[in-house]
């Protein structure tokens, strides 16, 4: 494998970069945390395109920037891959997904079923096999070489001619004009929120309800109900959560274009901030104040990823009950133990990993195996 310090030596075509993270995009439910992972395994071990652990490796710097965590993992695979068009690419490839299903749920929201014994198990069966893949990437990150934590920064971008740079900042302008010709409201409003995303897409939920709940909202004027039920949804269903979200909102605002003007909007702040910092960094990537600082933000990667952890265990392996009781889930917790014994052991690819987790889990809870252990309030 080669030093994170060079270029990777396969430079994928933009169609296979553009083709990665829209799988990687569609069958991933939970948000970023779980998104770059499961990129970091693609593109680090199963692809090589990147270095392995490189992603996880850069969080700290992927998560500071504003923008969703998922967003900003995919600019930063596309500028190390194949620049800014790469980037472009990459960004395009993890938000269709999202704006396809959620155009769907757009659509049809009022009608979806909230409750369905198959869907609740499944998505128990995905949320546990993520805890696992979680676990077992904190576990390997843990024990990697001394060498790993002062490897240096491994941001080096490719050149590309002038002539490119000026064609993707060309369609870039392009599409932006078009988006404020056509879907205005949608396009502004979300550009601020693309701004303030600092840590992932979940610090923008209470501004999207100022923003969006209440007859005094300035843009939307959703009940309570539904905008929990939306939350609800976004978690439920593939892609970046907020992204997920945007899409809804710009759709509620103008449209099917304002719901690609949304989505597009979020993103595009980090875009323009994100290139920027790689690039610095890859000015002053010898530098050793530099380089050591990027290398002690190690343990900060693995304190986010294991807040990711306790995210996705309360909402698989335990939770609590309407009246206050604690809920343990045994089906849960095996599966979350399973896949991350695959995960440190390599077994089984992450993707792999999701559908099997998430049929079994869709298993047990149609023969109503799945079920937790409640220990009630005043017990504990």
């Amino acid at each position: 494998m080669s030093n994170e310090t060079d270029i990777c030596s396969e430079k994928p075509s933009l169609l296979s970069l553009f083709w990665e993270w829209f799988k990687i995009s569609l069958f991933v439910v939970g948000g970023g945390y779980a998104i770059i992972v499961v990129a970091d395994e693609v593109f680090g071990r199963k692809r090589k395109w990147l270095a392995e652990g490189e992603l996880l490796k850069h969080l700290p710097v992927i998560s500071s920037i504003p923008g969703l965590v998922a967003g900003n993992s995919a600019i930063y695979t596309g500028l190390k891959t194949r620049g800014r068009i790469g980037a472009i690419v990459s960004l395009a490839g993890t938000a269709l997904p999202s704006i396809m299903i959620f155009l769907c749920v757009s659509v049809f929201f009022a009608s979806i079923p909230k409750e369905n014994v198959w869907i609740d198990g499944a998505f128990l069966g995905l949320r546990s096999a993520l805890s696992g893949v979680i676990a077992g990437t904190i576990w390997r990150t843990l024990f990697k070489s001394c060498a790993d934590w002062s490897a240096g920064i491994g941001v080096r971008l490719p050149e590309i001619s002038w002539k490119k740079r000026l064609a993707a900042v060309s369609a870039t302008v392009a599409a932006f004009v078009l988006a404020a010709a056509v879907a205005h409201d949608s396009l502004i409003s979300f550009l601020k929120f693309g701004c303030i995303a600092i840590g992932g897409g979940f610090p923008l939920v209470p501004f999207y309800y100022h923003a969006f709940v209440g007859p005094d909202a300035a843009l939307l004027n959703m009940s309570p109900e539904d905008f929990s039920n939306l939350m609800a949804l976004t978690q439920m269903t593939p892609g970046p959560v907020s992204l997920n979200a945007a899409t809804y909102f710009g759709y509620a605002m103008d449209g099917i274009a304002g719901s690609i003007a949304a989505s597009a909007a979020l993103l595009a702040p980090s875009y323009f901030m994100l290139s920027a910092v790689l690039s610095g960094l890859d000015r002053l990537r010898g530098k050793p104040a530099v380089r050591f600082f990027l290398a002690a933000l190690k343990p900060v990667s693995v304190l986010l990823m294991s807040s990711a952890l306790w995210k996705f265990c309360s909402l698989s392996i335990w939770g609590f009950s309407a009246d206050g009781g604690f809920v343990f889930r045994p089906v849960a917790a095996a599966l979350a133990v399973f896949a991350c014994v695959m995960m440190v052991k390599r077994k089984l690819s992450v993707m792999a990993l999701i559908f099997v987790c998430a049929s079994l889990g869709a298993l047990s809870a149609v023969i109503r195996c799945g079920g937790g252990i409640e220990i009630p309030g005043g017990l504990w």
